[in-house]
């Protein structure tokens, strides 16, 4: 069986992460991916390639319509894919119209976002081609509940038209260990007492870093002995940068940047500060949970992503003291058998992985039998 995926990149984000960790397990079907053409080349691209996977770049939508379209169906023309699975959400239409002039018949889209800040414009451009891609899918996907209702609609979900497909992860990868906990936090720098914060995002608007910092500010008054470990890179690097700066944090906050260990990392850290703007379902908090690292998280992430007792909310109206406050009070009593509650809420990648498999089946066994 051979499937192509189409998303934006394969920079460490939390679909590229979820595409590495399903392909890596189903490695008797061959996927390829499409991406979009840029010069950086990202961190998992190593990974995927060495799985058997070809990676091709497409030209951007954006003023290149005709030639994006012309290079996606080179592509599935002169590799005879038996399914595609478009992973832009409502904003699979094109690529999803390709395919379906290829002759693919098995065309599944995956919503992985949900409630993004929008304006009325933005909402009604959103509701048509939402209902444009639809016209051009077979299989509609989503990371949790909340993307399925915002992305396909109320409807859709009710009428089981919508397959939620966790975001899983390797548990044993994730659960936490003190030894590994002892060499991060010495490869980090940190002394024994030392209160480390960690965050893992791009760093982007919706991740809301800039806040993140004020916030931070606010817990360095509160204990002079942390720090702050920022994982990710992104358009607003110069920004984040220049506001360290403009803070006075230099030495109490830290960007490492893209990393290929973020499962050994969330040992070293503390807690975990999430302040985002909106999400779908987000892939970083099933590792925290995994890892049983406290975190706070903005009301703006959907609490069905919660499976345990290391995730706690705040809104976002609340002030920046209030946020650290809650985030230097969070504990965990037994970090490391909170990965149970990742396995039982469905989110172990050995066993989601297989239920992946059976769907790719028989949705490419029912268009062959007709």
């Amino acid at each position: 069986m051979k499937i192509l995926q189409v998303c934006v990149d394969l920079d460490g984000g939390g679909i590229d992460r979820y595409l590495l960790n399903y392909c890596s397990r189903l490695s008797d079907i061959r996927f390829d991916f499409a991406i979009v053409d840029n010069k950086k080349v990202g961190i998992l691209e190593k990974d995927i390639k060495n799985l058997g996977s070809t990676i091709y770049r497409v030209p951007r939508q954006t003023g290149n319509v005709r030639k994006n379209y012309q290079t996606l169906k080179k592509i599935m023309t002169e590799n005879k894919y038996d399914a595609v699975h478009v992973h832009l959400g409502y904003k699979g239409f094109l690529a999803l119209t390709c395919a379906k002039r290829c002759g693919i018949k098995v065309r599944i889209v995956h919503a992985h976002i949900a409630n993004e800040p929008e304006n009325f414009k933005q909402r009604i451009l959103r509701f048509m081609f939402a209902i444009l891609t639809k016209m051009q899918a077979t299989h509609l996907f989503a990371c949790g509940i909340a993307a399925a209702k915002w992305v396909w609609g109320k409807r859709a979900y009710k009428r089981n038209k919508v397959t939620i497909i966790n975001n899983a992860i390797q548990s044993d990868k994730y659960r936490f260990d003190n030894d590994i906990r002892e060499n991060a936090r010495k490869e980090l720098g940190l002394k024994e007492n030392t209160f480390a914060i960690g965050h893992v995002g791009r760093l982007c608007a919706q991740k809301n870093q800039l806040r993140l910092l004020d916030i931070y500010k606010e817990i360095e008054k509160i204990n002079p002995d942390s720090h702050l470990f920022m994982v990710g890179r992104g358009e607003l690097q110069h920004d984040i940068e220049n506001k360290i700066n403009d803070l006075g944090l230099q030495d109490k906050i830290t960007l490492l940047g893209v990393r290929d260990d973020v499962h050994l990392l969330l040992n070293a850290f503390d807690v975990f500060v999430f302040p985002s703007v909106y999400e779908g379902l987000p892939f970083t908090l099933i590792e925290t949970q995994c890892n049983g690292l406290p975190a706070l998280s903005s009301t703006a992430v959907t609490n069905l992503v919660k499976v345990g007792p290391c995730v706690n909310f705040i809104g976002l109206e609340k002030d920046d003291e209030t946020w650290a406050k809650h985030a230097c009070a969070l504990t965990v009593t037994n970090r490391a058998e909170c990965y149970k509650d990742i396995i039982e809420n469905g989110y172990d990648l050995n066993i989601e992985a297989g239920k992946l498999r059976k769907y790719y089946e028989q949705a490419v066994q029912k268009v062959k039998r007709g």
